[in-house]
C-alpha cells in the first residue's frame, strides 16, 4: 500500500468512524446499528462503493426500493442488490482525498434511509449476526458459521481444481491471437489507427490460454506474449499485403512476400512502415500488462480468506 492510499483510508476512517483493513485495503465498520464495507465498487473499481448485509422482517432487501433511492440520491450512482448483499455505488472516487466529504455524507444518507425503512444487518450466507471478512478475495459480511463453512469449501475448491492444460491453452491463445489477427486487418483497412487492434491482440490471447487452459500461469503468459508478438506481425504485414495486392493487382500470397522487397525499393517507405509496427505493439503492451496483472491479482486474492483486521485510525472511535 502506497502513502496516497494509506492516507486516504487513515483520513476516511477518521471521518466515517470505521476502521482500516489494511491487507485488503478497505474500511468496515459500524453506523447507526449497520455493519458496512466500504471498498472500490465491483462494478467500476474507480468509484467508490459502500456495500451492507440487510434483512427486514426476516426477508431479503426489496431492489425495487433500493433501486428507486439510488435513482433520487444524487450521491449515488447505482444500486446492486445479490440476495441480502447490498452494494450501493457512490459518485465519488475510492483513494481520492478531495472526495472523502462526499463518502460522508453519502454514508449518512444511506444508513438514514436503510434505517428509516427497518433494515438490520445480517449475514450474507444465513441471515445470522454477522463481521466483517474476507471471503476468497470479497470483501463480505459473514457470520462465524458461514465463514468457517465458506473457508473449508474454498480450500476443498482449490485441492479440487483441475492442473493447468498448456496444450489446449496454447490452442486457446492461437484462437484468440487470430482474433487480434483479424481486428488489425478489418481496421487497418478502414483506415484506422490500430491501437485498438493491440489491445484486442493482447486481451484475445491471454483470455483464450486462461479459458481453455484453466488458468494464465507463468508459462501460459510466456506462451501467449511469443504468440502475441509472432501474430501481430502477421496481421500486420497482412493488412500491408491486402493493400498492395489491390494497387499492383496481384495475388495476396505475392503480395504478403514482397513486402520485405518493396521496403527495400522504397515502394513502401520503411521509417513509417516500423512506426506503425512499433506502435502496434506499444498498444499490445498497454493490454497485455493490466490483463497479466489482473490475472495473477486475481489468483493470489482466490486463496485469501481471513477476518478483517483493525487497525484504528488516530482520533476515531470505531464502533466494530
Amino acid at each position: 500500500m502506497n502513502k496516497k492510499q494509506s492516507d486516504f483510508l487513515t483520513q476516511t476512517a477518521q471521518r466515517l468512524h470505521l476502521s482500516v483493513d489494511e491487507r485488503s485495503g478497505t474500511l468496515f465498520g459500524e453506523q447507526g446499528g449497520l455493519k458496512m464495507i466500504m471498498m472500490p465498487s465491483t462494478v467500476n473499481r474507480d468509484y467508490a462503493a459502500l456495500v451492507f448485509s440487510l434483512t427486514r422482517g426476516g426477508q431479503e432487501p426489496d431492489a425495487a426500493e433500493m433501486k428507486t433511492f439510488a435513482k433520487g440520491n444524487k450521491l449515488v450512482m447505482n444500486c446492486v442488490v445479490r440476495r441480502n448483499r447490498v452494494e450501493f455505488v457512490l459518485k465519488a472516487t475510492f483513494g481520492s482525498v478531495k472526495k472523502i466529504d462526499r463518502l460522508e455524507q453519502a454514508a449518512q444518507e444511506i444508513v438514514a434511509f436503510l434505517r428509516s425503512r427497518g433494515y438490520q444487518s445480517c449475514c450474507q450466507g444465513c441471515g445470522q449476526a454477522v463481521e466483517a471478512c474476507v471471503m476468497a478475495g470479497a470483501p463480505s459480511l459473514l457470520c462465524d458459521s458461514c465463514y468457517r463453512q465458506l473457508g473449508a469449501n474454498q480450500e476443498q475448491q482449490e485441492a479440487a481444481k483441475k492442473p493447468e492444460n498448456a496444450v489446449a491453452g496454447t490452442v486457446g491463445a492461437l484462437l484468440g491471437s487470430i482474433l487480434g489477427v483479424g481486428c488489425i486487418v478489418l481496421l487497418g483497412q478502414l483506415g484506422y489507427v490500430a491501437a485498438l487492434s493491440g489491445i484486442v491482440m493482447a486481451v484475445c490471447a491471454l483470455k483464450g490460454y486462461e479459458l481453455l487452459g484453466g488458468k494464465l500461469s507463468t508459462k501460459g503468459i510466456v506462451i501467449g506474449c511469443v504468440l502475441m508478438l509472432v501474430m501481430t506481425y502477421v496481421g500486420y504485414r497482412l493488412d500491408w499485403a491486402i493493400t498492395v495486392a489491390q494497387y499492383f493487382e496481384a495475388s495476396l500470397l505475392d503480395a504478403y512476400r514482397a513486402i520485405p522487397y518493396l521496403i527495400d525499393e522504397e515502394v513502401i517507405e520503411g521509417g513509417a512502415y516500423m512506426g506503425s509496427l512499433l506502435e502496434l505493439y506499444l498498444f499490445m503492451l498497454i493490454g497485455a500488462v493490466p490483463t497479466i496483472m489482473g490475472s495473477v491479482k486475481g489468483r493470489k486474492l482466490a486463496k485469501v480468506t481471513y477476518r478483517m483486521q483493525a487497525r484504528q485510525a488516530v482520533g476515531s472511535t470505531p464502533e466494530l
